[in-house]
Formats: structure tokens, C-alpha cells, sequence
């Protein structure tokens, strides 16, 4: 028997507006950025979300993550 799987990557866009494909299956989480005007903001400026990764890196996204979760989950 061969067992066949499809690697699905979804694009999600950087800080710089740069494309980033996440594999979905990777993520852990979604947490909201702190808005930028916000003094004690440790993420560049343009960051609305923080995808956590399985591997325990994570991604800053230009999405936010209501719209980041819609697109993962498509």
C-alpha cells in the first residue's frame, strides 16, 4: 500500500510586505501584536500578528490574526 500526502503551504505576507509560506500543520498558535504606537512593542513596526511554530520559532505577519486564522484554515 502507498499512502500518498500533499504538502499544503499558505501565504501569508512580512512586515516588509515579503510572501511567507507557513505549512498550516506547523502552527501552534496566533498571538496579537501589540498595536505599533504602543512604546513597549518588541516587534517591528507593521507586525499585527505572531504565528508560533512547531519547531518553536515563530513568523510576524502583516495579517491580523482573525485573517491569519482564515487563511490557515482554508
Amino acid at each position: 500500500m502507498i499512502l500518498a500526502t500533499a504538502l499544503v503551504l499558505v501565504i501569508l505576507h512580512g512586515p516588509d510586505g515579503h510572501e511567507i509560506s507557513i505549512n498550516p500543520m506547523t502552527v501552534t498558535s496566533l498571538r496579537e501584536a501589540r498595536s505599533d504606537d504602543d512604546t513597549t512593542k518588541h516587534t517591528t513596526k507593521g507586525v499585527a500578528c505572531i504565528v508560533n511554530l512547531t519547531d518553536g520559532k515563530f513568523v510576524t505577519v502583516r495579517e491580523d490574526c482573525d485573517s491569519a486564522r482564515d487563511i490557515l484554515q482554508q
